[in-house]
């Protein structure tokens, strides 16, 4: 972890401008929309009558919630809001992309079963910290994993709280000054980002079978690249970020994440 402040700027991770994926993920826009909220016609699919959000892979969670929330009679509340790490996209390629993460706050806990996390971590979001505060909902879900020791660690973003403008909509978007402390002694807060990372996008199940293809990919494709990977990545560790409902049978988002070294 980097040991920096809080105060440095932050901007959300929205990339303009760049060339469009065919890459196509979806995600049910009910596990999003609160009851009485209706999706614009256009983002709407009638296949048996369940509306799906369409996100592309470039950004697209992030650009397909907003469209989606979009209301013309009134503002939203921040409690409709999701999150994302601040970050920049410094690089593209058809095998992964590079990402300057700027610093954020996020809780963590150890895991052994992914739910034991998700309860735990959720628990926190839910007002199960010092202030009593409920966060707004944030994204992704962050597992890391350290082969040598064998710990496995999840993490999430800790945004604004419910009633407070979202970052995304900040003029000066920043990082939450003073974010609540936990209660519970197995999740801690920390300070993350602060570092340039090489992710790799892929659809489906994370199984630790694919993850650790797709990880290899990415180790090869940066290799030609000439890039070279952080000291903890070269002794096997690695994180995996999931977006879209933990609970839903739908496609969902998976990215191996790697710091480098430029």
């Amino acid at each position: 972890m980097h040991a920096v402040s809080l105060s440095s700027k932050s901007t959300p991770c929205i990339r303009r401008g760049q060339r469009k994926t065919s890459r196509v993920f979806y995600y049910r826009a009910r596990d999003y929309v609160p009851p009485g909220m209706q999706l614009r016609p256009s983002l709407q699919h009638s296949s048996r009558s369940n509306p799906t959000l369409v996100c592309r892979a470039s950004g697209g969670v992030l650009g397909g919630l907003r469209k989606a929330f979009q209301g013309k009679s009134k503002p939203k509340p921040s409690a409709d809001i999701v999150e994302f790490p601040p970050c920049r996209l410094l690089k593209q390629t058809d095998d992964y992309e590079l990402r300057m993460y700027d610093v954020y706050p996020f809780v963590t806990t150890p895991y052994e079963r992914r739910d034991e996390g998700y309860l735990a971590l959720g628990s926190y979001m839910e007002g199960r910290n010092a202030d009593s505060a409920k966060m707004n909902l944030t994204q992704p879900i962050m597992m890391r994993y350290e082969p040598v020791t064998g710990l496995k660690t999840m993490q999430l973003y800790v945004g604004s709280k419910q009633g407070d403008p979202p970052a995304s909509q900040l003029s000066k978007p920043e990082p939450l000054q003073h974010p609540p402390l936990p209660v519970d002694t197995f999740v801690s807060l920390e300070v993350g980002g602060g570092e340039v990372v090489a992710v790799r996008a892929f659809q489906g199940q994370a199984t630790e079978l694919n993850t650790q293809q797709q990880r290899l990919h990415l180790i090869k494709a940066l290799e030609l690249d000439g890039i070279t990977l952080g000291l903890a990545e070269r002794a096997g560790m690695f994180r995996l970020a999931q977006y879209g409902p933990i609970n839903s049978l739908s496609i969902r988002k998976n990215e191996v994440i790697l710091t480098v070294q430029l």
